[in-house]
């Protein structure tokens, strides 16, 4: 469904959007990028979003509140992480899914 340029999730977010990340290293089109640590997923309450989007790619970024998933109620609570101005910001290329994942 997912792909690249125009058909990439960043071109369906909208604000207040819970989404799930990751930092450290992951793999652009085969590539390694990153900072050399381990590969994590981090969550975040859309915000805003610059991106431009292609017939085959996407570039720009997306920046919330970071935010943390009450897993042991299971019933889609999210609650601020530590702070609730902690502001992330990352690549379209970072996106992994948007809560909740439909299948």
């Amino acid at each position: 469904m997912y792909g690249r340029g125009e058909m990439h999730l960043s071109a369906m977010l909208e604000e207040k959007d819970i989404v799930v990340y990751q930092t450290g290293t992951w793999e652009v089109d085969g590539a390694e990028v990153g900072d050399g640590t381990p590969s994590k997923f981090e969550y975040c309450a859309v915000e805003t979003m610059q991106i431009v989007w292609t017939h085959n790619c996407e570039h720009g970024f997306v920046s919330g509140l970071a935010v943390t998933i009450n897993i042991d109620e299971m019933r889609g609570d999210v609650s601020v992480k530590n702070d609730p101005l902690e502001f992330v910001a990352f690549g379209p290329e970072q996106l992994v899914a948007r809560l909740p994942v439909e299948w």
